[in-house]
């Protein structure tokens, strides 16, 4: 399942998520690293030191999904920024009446 404005699939499915109890709140992109993880922390009664490796994977899936939209965020403020300052200057897209100097 294809979700817009992301880079990674959902490969988990809705039927999946819902046998394993995945809250809401984690059903996203990661979630098909998420279930075996608490399978594992289930089995291993959630002990920090055991399930690391399933961790780690899960924890780097999500950071990525976070930088993935920082990026996207940070992108659209500069379009924002650019417009603002194109609108501020009454250049639509055309040449400035005032040529900007190499300092400025």
């Amino acid at each position: 399942m294809e979700v817009p404005g992301s880079s990674k699939k959902m490969i988990a499915t809705q039927e999946e998520m819902v046998k394993a109890k995945v809250p809401l709140g984690y059903r996203d992109q990661c979630a098909h690293l998420l279930i075996p993880l608490n399978k594992c922390r289930q089995s291993e009664f959630f002990l920090p030191w055991k399930c690391e490796d399933e961790r780690h994977v899960y924890e780097k899936c999500e950071y990525e999904l976070v930088m993935e939209r920082m990026l996207a965020m940070k992108k659209i403020r500069e379009e924002e920024a650019l417009a603002k300052q194109n609108k501020l200057q009454g250049n639509n897209g055309g040449v400035p009446l005032i040529p900007k100097t190499a300092n400025a």
